[in-house]
């Protein structure tokens, strides 16, 4: 990776330069990472995997140079004061499409979700970098294998599969299964990529997937290995089971937290925003909203607490922001163009003033 070296007289912003970098893992580690945890468990229904079966120890061992040279850069040039004055500056930037801006398509409600979507975020291109990569993976690319049901599983690859999709196998019903379990795969790759960029940046990524906040009306924080490590207690998949004691019902699990600052523990008092990430075919519920407002409204709480000087002793009025990140339609907008409607001209609305569904 080359990354320029900035001029003396300029102050650069250090923001674009960690979204580059991640970009750059991403692109390199993006074989690497398909659902490799899934193989064993999925093979058994569908054939396709074989192919894109790779060891995640390799690509590390590829990045290595690579991702010392990252962290010495991002090191030097990002200061704790600075870090929200520059996530706001560079979601003030955010690049949103058409349908993101006015809220448009899939979802949108005119209420908490159409919010969500319109919410403005950084990272917006790393995420739909990482997206795409999640989407575009052959190994999602399955062929279901003639005469196998998922209830053929011995009972071990079962317990499994219901750690990869995070649902009882009796939940699905057959008919169900391929369109789940393709949603869920490419959310599950989206997550790998997400923690591998974190192991990359000695867990001190600004993007953390999974975190889990308890049930009401505490919403406990996700628990840590060290300062700023998630801590992963699943075999199969690393993000599930989620670990104690937000495994009790009541708790909620947030796609992905952007914190306030990378080298902090994640949490309430922590957060930037958190951004909810649905694939094409996934639902999109309004009380999984309004259980995240309630999270942020606890930060809020916990923020106000921990905030040793605040404008004429006001609390904190928001504990982050809440962003719903649909793919494909809110994907960054490309050189000023509209990246969603040019890749996909046939799902263009034909005629004006034509209502969303």
């Amino acid at each position: 990776m080359h990354l320029a070296n900035p001029d003396p007289g300029t102050r650069h912003m250090p923001l674009p330069l960690i979204a580059v970098a991640i970009i750059e893992i991403i692109e390199l580690v993006g074989v690497a990472l398909t659902a490799y945890e899934a193989y064993d468990v999925i093979k058994d229904i569908y054939e396709g995997l074989d192919k894109y079966y790779k060891s995640v120890d390799e690509a590390k061992k590829q990045l290595e140079h690579l991702i010392q040279n990252l962290k010495d850069e991002i090191d030097k040039k990002i200061s704790e004061k600075e870090q929200v004055a520059i996530l706001l500056a560079a979601a003030g930037a955010d690049p949103q499409s058409q349908d993101t801006k006015h809220a448009k398509g899939r979802g949108a409600d005119g209420g908490v979700i159409s919010t969500a979507i319109q919410q403005k975020i950084p990272f917006r291109r790393v995420i739909s970098e990482v997206c795409d990569k999640a989407n575009a993976m052959p190994v999602l690319q399955l062929r279901k294998k003639k005469d196998v049901s998922i209830k053929d599983l011995p009972k071990v690859k079962r317990k499994a599969l219901e750690e990869i999709l995070k649902k009882s196998v009796e939940e699905i019903a057959d008919i169900e299964l391929e369109q789940f379990i393709l949603v869920r795969l490419k959310q599950f790759a989206a997550n790998l990529m997400f923690e591998f960029v974190d192991y990359c940046l000695d867990w001190a990524s600004p993007l953390k997937c999974e975190v889990s906040f308890g049930p009401k009306p505490g919403y406990s924080d996700h628990p840590m290995e060290g300062a700023t490590r998630l801590k992963r207690v699943g075999k199969v998949s690393p993000f599930y089971p989620v670990p104690p004691p937000n495994n009790r019902a009541g708790s909620i699990s947030a796609d992905l937290v952007i914190n306030e600052y990378r080298k902090k523990p994640t949490g309430k008092a922590n957060i930037f925003a958190i951004v909810e990430i649905k694939f094409a075919g996934d639902k999109i519920d309004g009380k999984q909203f309004e259980q995240y407002q309630a999270v942020l409204d606890a930060a809020a709480n916990v923020k106000t607490g921990k905030s040793p000087a605040r404008f004429d002793k006001r609390n904190v009025s928001s504990g982050g922001r809440l962003s719903l990140f649909r793919y494909p339609e809110d994907r960054a907008v490309e050189h000023g163009h509209d990246q969603h409607d040019k890749d996909e001209p046939s799902k263009k609305t034909p005629h004006k003033g034509r209502k969303n569904r």
